[in-house]
């Protein structure tokens, strides 16, 4: 459990904006769930997802502590409640997934966590398949990368025939 005292800088936010600052990996689902379940509360008692902290308030959260650690690019992936990953081909040493244009692969310069890396991380992980806690070396990587605006192809070479 952590427990944060609302200063005048934060007072008028509503709660669960004020969560999600603070707990940057939970998913907006799963805060939102939270809120319900009155794992986060203010000054001990549950509260709506709208309602607007006052200075001194106490809001106390409920929440595992890895959810608190700022988004970087090994677990940025929590941050992805509901994975969308286009599965071409899987097996039990590879997955091919197409990836749409506009997606970056890895997090760029400016730490956004959206890329289809943490896409692919997320289906793992959710899957059973993949726990980071339980590795001690592994994680799921891209064998190459596209550029932000170029969609994968998973359309196999086309042979060409020889004339003449």
């Amino acid at each position: 459990m952590k427990e944060f005292t609302i200063n005048q800088n934060d007072a008028g936010q509503r709660l669960d904006r004020f969560a999600s600052k603070a707990a940057p990996l939970l998913p907006e689902a799963l805060l939102q769930k939270y809120i319900r379940l009155k794992r986060i509360k203010v000054n001990g008692k549950g509260g709506k997802r709208d309602l607007r902290l006052r200075a001194g308030d106490s809001v106390q959260m409920y929440v595992n502590d890895e959810f608190f650690q700022r988004p970087n690019a090994e677990n940025a992936w929590r941050k992805v409640n509901v994975p969308r990953v286009s599965v071409i081909y899987e097996d039990e040493n590879i997955l091919l997934a197409d990836k749409p244009a506009g997606v970056l692969c890895h997090a760029g310069e400016d730490g956004e966590w959206n890329t289809l890396i943490d896409h692919i991380k997320a289906y793992l992980y959710q899957k059973g398949e993949w726990d980071p806690g339980r590795e001690n070396s592994f994680a799921p990587a891209l064998c190459n990368r596209i550029d932000r605006n170029t969609r994968g192809s998973s359309s196999p070479p086309r042979r060409r025939r020889r004339c003449g």
